[in-house]
């Protein structure tokens, strides 16, 4: 018993010292932050930003890999399966690790059990934008519109599932309301054809040019505090629809099994970004807000919103293979 004893010290001793070794060595080497999407979009402009300031950070490089496809579960699912020692990260977003694992029956990865979440850092919304002859010039003109004209007034989307999609089913949930669903193949050609009068409406989060163009008018957002984008614009919540809340965040996951102390120098390093006024900026920029979350706080916005997206998808029949 007393050999066992010493035994199981001597491993806590070893394990003690490896922890504050790993803590103060890490990084050693170049750290991969893999983006689930293409080049040029939101995800990937905010990813490099937050990369380039890691790597200053740590003196050591943090460079950008794009793993797209997939409608955003490629990425997820290959850093589910990879070695958890801080050098391979995701750079997660609420689609790829909230709103797919809840919808699709496919999905090879589960967002709590296969992951260990770092830091939450940023967050958007997106804003209902109408064709500008629409004839609602308010949310609730515009429900009410739909009230008298049931599965007539057409709604743009990303596509079956997409993001905007859910965005607009909680809506008719909540308003009691059913809009006709118009599916495309991403939320830019949605937008275009808003804008060119094909379809009535659409939830984007890329719209602000659009807006300030007139080519659309700026109904709601999305969001429980107002956009920045559009201080004029009411949230749903202000509304009248309490508690409708689609903000889309961004943040880094690693693979389960994180020692502790690497996640304590990824935590604080990511708190230094997130904080850093040139980096909040440039999110600013391109369409974000900082949204800052500890691993705590993160797992706890992972869970919720998974819960959501399957509510919503059980209500509206949305299911995904």
């Amino acid at each position: 018993m007393r050999q066992a004893i010493l035994k199981i010290l001597s491993a806590s001793l070893f394990c003690l010292a490896g922890g504050a070794s790993i803590a103060s060595d890490y990084p050693q080497k170049p750290i991969r932050l893999v983006v689930p999407a293409a080049p040029g979009g939101i995800t990937d402009i905010v990813a490099r930003l937050v990369a380039a300031k890691l790597s200053i950070e740590f003196g050591q490089s943090v460079f950008v890999e794009n793993k797209a496809g997939g409608g955003g579960r490629i990425a997820p699912a290959e850093i589910a399966r990879a070695q958890s020692d801080g050098y391979t990260l995701l750079y997660a977003n609420a689609v790829g690790n909230a709103l797919l694992p809840a919808v699709v029956k496919s999905i090879t990865y589960d967002p709590i059990k296969d992951f260990t979440p770092v830091a939450l850092l940023f967050g958007y919304a997106t804003t209902i934008v109408c064709h500008p002859s629409f004839p609602a010039n308010s949310i609730q003109e515009l429900v009410e519109y739909a009230r008298k004209n049931p599965n007539k007034v057409t709604v743009a989307s990303g596509g079956q599932g997409s993001g905007n999609h859910f965005s607009m089913e909680l809506l008719d949930s909540m308003a009691k309301v059913k809009m006709l669903h118009v599916p495309y193949k991403g939320s830019g050609p949605a937008l275009q054809d808003v804008m060119a009068g094909v379809v009535a409406c659409t939830h984007d989060g890329a719209a602000k040019g659009a807006v300030e163009a007139g080519r659309v008018k700026a109904l709601a957002t999305t969001g429980l505090t107002r956009d920045p984008r559009f201080p004029s614009v009411p949230t749903l919540d202000e509304a009248g629809f309490k508690g409708y809340d689609m903000t889309w965040w961004q943040g880094v996951v690693a693979p389960v099994g994180l020692p502790g102390p690497v996640l304590d120098r990824l935590q604080k390093a990511l708190r230094k970004v997130s904080e850093d006024p040139d980096i909040r900026a440039k999110a600013y920029q391109a369409g974000v807000n900082p949204l800052w979350g500890d691993s705590i706080e993160f797992q706890r916005v992972i869970a919720r919103d998974m819960s959501k997206f399957k509510s919503i998808a059980v209500n509206s029949g949305i299911m995904l293979d």
